[in-house]
């Protein structure tokens, strides 16, 4: 959720709200931005719309009352229980992890804070290709575990930063052990309840209401591509909330008001350790100011939340797509220069090139990606498409003659050749990143 620093600015007056609302109809236009988008400035709102389908097989669209399943969200509200817990003096930052799970390998070495802030060293358990098989089969705590616990750790505990669901994992069965209730009772009683988040909670799968968005991995006009609903007991305290933005809204108006904690003890879920990360957040700066965050994705949805609290500032990007054709954060990042009147460029729609047939041909076969998910690339009436494991077919066109996108899906493939001109691999670039697959 990094925004470059900028110099710093004083916004004196009201955002645009015409210009934001016509920001989020070019994504929506070209890239398909399919979900809820929101944003406030000093308490009011200036704009809260929903784009695209929240079911798109029985074309129902996405509105302001949408309920999303939010992902590594929930690990804000995880490390706000933790807070509270340890100004109860029911719990410390420095307690650890051997006090809660004795038999737990190297148990005495990690810390709560090490857990809160990434710099455990302890395997991230959705690594593991066994879970990502079967995210919706319901697990015990015990099954969660074997997942990471025997795996070695990184690096010693408080040497780095690397981002593992497992930390927050365990910090739910450490609320658990502590107050003797099941974490997601915890959450609502002290949290959702309070703030009257009545459009949040846990078990997705069960959810009955009309605002229940389902999640895809992809939409592509007419077509799409469903994505499984994710049990609770293999996301929760990592990733297992759902809500809607105005619930999220009022989560934000607490804690710029400091209605769970007093200010020194909120304060505290704010201070970045390495790489910038807090208790459950994201701390960077954007024009000269704090900006505090987190993303969020799971199976079929993908999250993006921004605060800035010198000018009580909400963003909010909700989607129940997992790869959409446009990233959030480059989407927030404009959002944040046309709140703050910064010149902002979009994106200029990519030029389609003509490319013979023969060549076409060449780039035809399987490429694969990872153990178990490969892209196959085929030609149909001189058109090149491409097609991942247990997803629709979706054409993709050529900027170059080696270079093809797809707007739909915000990706781009490119083929490289060996020495003697044959085509050996493709390029797959999306979300920021760019993955080899080798062709087989």
């Amino acid at each position: 959720m990094a925004l470059a620093a900028a110099s710093l600015t004083t916004a004196t007056a009201q955002p645009s709200k015409a210009k934001l609302d016509s920001l989020m109809d070019f994504y929506d236009k070209e890239y398909h931005f399919n979900g809820v988008a929101f944003i406030s400035w000093k308490g009011e709102i200036l704009l809260n719309k929903g784009f695209g389908y929240r079911d798109v097989e029985n074309q129902v669209r996405n509105d302001e009352q949408t309920v999303f399943m939010i992902g590594s969200n929930t690990k804000q509200f995880t490390a706000e229980v933790i807070l509270m817990l340890v100004k109860e003096n029911k719990m410390a930052f420095e307690d650890k992890l051997s006090k809660y799970f004795p038999e737990y390998p190297q148990g005495d070495k990690i810390t709560i804070n090490n857990l809160l802030t990434h710099t455990s060293g302890i395997y991230n358990y959705t690594e593991d290709t066994s879970w990502q098989a079967k995210p919706v089969q319901s697990r015990n705590r015990e099954t969660m575990m074997a997942l990471f616990e025997n795996k070695p750790l990184l690096f010693a505990p408080g040497e780095k930063f690397e981002y593992s669901n497992s930390n927050y994992m365990l910090l739910g069965y450490i609320i658990e052990k502590i107050t003797g209730q099941k974490y997601e009772q915890v959450v609502r009683d002290r949290i959702l309840t309070p703030l009257g988040m009545t459009h949040s909670g846990f078990d997705y799968v069960h959810l009955h209401d009309t605002n229940k968005a389902s999640g895809y991995y992809t939409i592509q006009g007419d077509l799409h591509n469903p994505a499984p609903v994710s049990d609770s007991t293999v996301l929760f305290a990592a990733g297992g909330l759902y809500s809607n933005a105005a619930d999220l809204f009022k989560w934000h108006n607490a804690l710029g008001n400091y209605t769970l904690l007093p200010k020194e003890w909120q304060e505290k879920a704010f201070v970045p350790f390495k790489h910038k990360y807090g208790y459950g957040w994201m701390i960077d700066t954007v024009f000269g100011r704090r900006s505090i965050g987190h993303t969020g994705g799971v199976p079929g949805f993908y999250t993006y939340e921004t605060r800035i609290p010198e000018d009580d500032v909400c963003i909010l990007l909700l989607q129940n797509c997992e790869l959409p054709a446009m990233d959030n954060n480059t989407i927030c990042i404009n959002i944040m220069k046309a709140i703050y009147k910064k010149d902002y460029k979009l994106p200029e729609p990519k030029k389609e090139v003509a490319v013979g047939a023969e060549i076409l041909k060449q780039y035809a076969g399987v490429y694969q990606v990872m153990p178990g998910f490969t892209i196959t690339i085929s030609v149909k009436e001189n058109e090149l498409y491409a097609q991942g494991t247990d997803q629709d077919e979706f054409v993709i066109k050529a900027e170059s003659e080696a270079k093809f996108y797809s707007k739909t899906i915000g990706a781009g493939i490119e083929f490289k050749k060996d020495d003697s001109g044959k085509v050996k691999q493709l390029i797959l670039t999306q979300g920021g990143q760019k993955i080899p697959a080798s062709r087989i």
